[in-house]
């Protein structure tokens, strides 16, 4: 089982990852961004 610690990392960097896909977009790259993005803000929740 994960601990919390780990989860919040693997979101910041599943948020940050999804932004610098985004930044340099192509199509598959852009929906594997959003969700990236969407994994991370899960994770918070």
């Amino acid at each position: 089982m994960k601990s919390n610690n780990t989860n919040l990392a693997i979101g910041i960097i599943a948020i940050i990852a999804g932004i610098l896909v985004i930044v340099f977009p192509n199509i598959v790259a852009y929906v594997i961004g959003l969700v990236l993005i969407a994994y991370g803000v899960l994770n918070f929740l």
